[in-house]
Parts: C-alpha cells; structure tokens; sequence
C-alpha cells in the first residue's frame, strides 16, 4: 500500500507550486521588459563618427561604435542573474513554508499524539485543548464532547451488561435450588410438586418479562407510527388498565386530560403511559393517589404523572431511565417487575421525538414524571 503523503508536505509541495509560478511569472516580465528596453536603447540613431583632425592637416577617423555585442552580453547575463536568483528564492521559500507550516500544524501533531494514546479506559479524560482559538482547537473540543458521549455509551453498555446478568442469574439460581432440594428429598407428594411447579412458572414468568422487555426495546424501528390516536382516551385506557392494581392497595387514580389529537403508534404511547402509571401504582403507599395529567404546550403535549411515594434523589433521575437500574434493590424486587418499564418508557419517548423527565412534585412529596410528546410527529 502506498504511504500517504503528509499534511504538512502537501501544504509545502502546494505552496512550492504557487511560488515557483509567481517567480516564473516575475522573471519572464523582468526579462520581456529587459530585452524591449535593450532593442530600445540599440534603435536610438547615432550621428556618424566624425574624423577629428590634427595639426599639420592629417585627421583621424573616429572607431566606429558596435552597440550589438554589448547589449546581448549584458541581456545573456541578465537572463543568467534572473533564474539564479529566481532558484535562491524559490529555495529560501520553499524552506521557510515547510518551517512554517511545521510550526502551524504543531498543534495538531500533539492533537493526534494525544488521539492516538486514549483508550477505552480513559475516554473521560479529555484532550488538552490549545488556546489558538482556531480549527485545531475547534476539533480538540468536538473529540472531547465525542469522547464523553462515548464514555456514556460505554458505561451504560457495562451497567447493562453486569445488571442483565445478575438480572437473569437470580431467577436461574432459584430454579436451579428449588429443583436440587426437591431431587434431594424425593418429596412427590401432590402438595410438595405443586409448591415446585408454583415457584418454576413464577420464575419463568420473570424470565419471560424481561426477556419481552429486552424485545421490546430493540424492536422499537419496526413498529408503525402513522396512528391518529386521541390524548384523553390514551391516557384513560392506561388507568382504566392499572385501575385493578390500585384498587387492591387501596390508591386513587385521578384522570385531568385536555381534548388532543396525537400522532404515532397507538399500542407502544398506551404502554409508555401504562408504565408510568403502573410504576406510580407499585411505589405509591397503600390508600395515597396518583394523578395523571394531560395538557397541550405549545407544539408538544406533555402527560404528567404524580404519584405520593418516596421520591426519587436528584443524582439518581438521569439513571433511573437505564434498564436494570433500581433505586432501591430489595424493595423493587419484593414489588415485582422486570426493571425495564421506565428505559421502555424513554426509548418509546425518543422512538416519537419526545422525552421524558423525571422532577420533584409540587407538594414535596413523591415525583413526577412528565412524557412530552410532538404533536406534529414524522418518522
């Protein structure tokens, strides 16, 4: 494979070009406008030599004058002069380019030394930006926020990786203790099987939800999304659905939607509501409310859901959204769920142009969480 020529040798090579046709140009006129002037000076008439005269009466002719040889030696070495010194220029020039584009791009030599040393184990740790204020450090800038995003991606992938395993292990390693213990004791009784069978469908069942969940979340592009759905009736049919839910612990459920048209995929924005409302539901304590509100703000439409539960604390908001995450380990999993209900929530958000936060509610107590959604969407 060829070497590819460098930067800074194309720049040199592209200015040696530009200055060997400037310093042609500039001879060949010096040395038209030499010869013009010489072929003027040799057309000037001379008077005849007249022939001077001595005493006695003898005169001498004068020499006659021959202008000719005198002007091409001094046209020759003019021309000789001129690509001499047009040869000492074009190497004085051609020395201080490369010397100079060397220094300029000093910058992105480091910039590149620097690049070339980061690995995956310090993305986080930015380059050292010049303070030239030019293109180099306009790059040093944008591989720095390029190299933070990357960070991110990264350490959720790893979040994601050691949470799913740990996820998918505890169900395993029940089913695998629960079978070994009944190996062991040789209990076949009716009541001691259905115990069993009783532990391994709800094990499964846990398997199967996030397994669904982890479906659901790459599967996203291939949903359809031209629906024309209504914002009230959506809202509505995600609480009328965790309505059974609350009624056995006793929580309220308060519906508050403004009339609006939205545009998408009916089935996934009815289970992003769902989820917000189930997780209000789940974290909710017994006999408190939960309040679903839907309002038109300007171009979008947001869909807030409050609950009275323990609140979220500010470090953690941006996490909660990541699959696997819980706040609080022991509790979620004695509630239940597959801990992919809000990263489903924000990937049906991103999917239809939206977002979703999460903030503190208005009376101190509890979170809310807001769903803002286009109400022009295109995909």
């Amino acid at each position: 494979m060829k070497k590819p020529i460098s930067l800074r040798l194309r720049v040199t090579l592209l200015c040696a070009a530009l200055l060997t046709l400037c310093c042609l140009l500039l001879t060949v006129t010096n040395n038209f406008s030499a010869i013009r002037m010489a072929d003027a000076i040799q057309a000037v008439p001379l008077l005849p030599a007249q022939s001077a005269e001595l005493e006695g009466g003898v005169s001498l002719p004068m020499a006659e004058l021959n202008v000719s040889d005198t002007i091409q030696q001094a046209q020759g070495m003019f021309h000789m002069q001129s690509l001499l010194a047009m040869v000492a220029i074009l190497a004085l020039g051609l020395f201080l380019i490369y010397r100079l584009v060397g220094k300029a791009l000093a910058p992105l030599d480091t910039l590149t030394r620097q690049i070339r040393e980061r690995t995956a184990a310090d993305l986080a740790q930015p380059v050292e930006i010049p303070d030239s204020g030019d293109e180099v450090a306009a790059l040093a800038l944008a591989f720095n926020q390029m190299s933070q995003r990357l960070n991110q991606v990264f350490v959720m992938q790893k979040n994601f990786s050691r949470n799913a395993a740990h996820e998918f292990r505890t169900p395993l390693a029940v089913l695998k203790t629960r079978i070994g213990l009944f190996r062991k004791k040789q209990d076949f009784h009716p009541q001691a099987t259905l115990e069993l069978l009783q532990i391994v469908e709800g094990e499964v069942d846990r398997l199967s939800a996030m397994v669904g969940g982890l479906l659901e979340l790459t599967n996203l592009e291939r949903a359809s999304c031209g629906e024309q759905l209504s914002a009230g009736q959506l809202i509505r049919s995600a609480a009328d659905q965790a309505a059974p839910q609350a009624e056995a612990r006793r929580i309220s459920i308060f519906v508050d939607a403004a009339p609006c048209t939205l545009a998408g995929n009916a089935e996934l924005l009815r289970q992003a509501v769902y989820n917000l409302v189930e997780n209000a539901v789940k974290y909710n304590p017994a006999g408190g409310a939960v309040h679903i509100a839907g309002r038109r703000d300007g171009e979008w439409f947001q869909i807030v859901v409050a609950d009275q539960g323990p609140g979220i604390p500010e470090e953690l908001r941006q996490r909660i959204f990541e699959p696997f995450f819980r706040v609080d380990d022991s509790r979620s999993r004695q509630l239940g769920g597959a801990g992919l209900g809000l990263a489903l929530v924000r990937a049906i958000a991103e999917f239809h142009g939206g977002t979703v936060r999460i903030e503190e509610n208005d009376t101190g107590v509890g979170s809310r969480f807001v769903l803002e959604l286009p109400l022009f969407f295109h995909k």
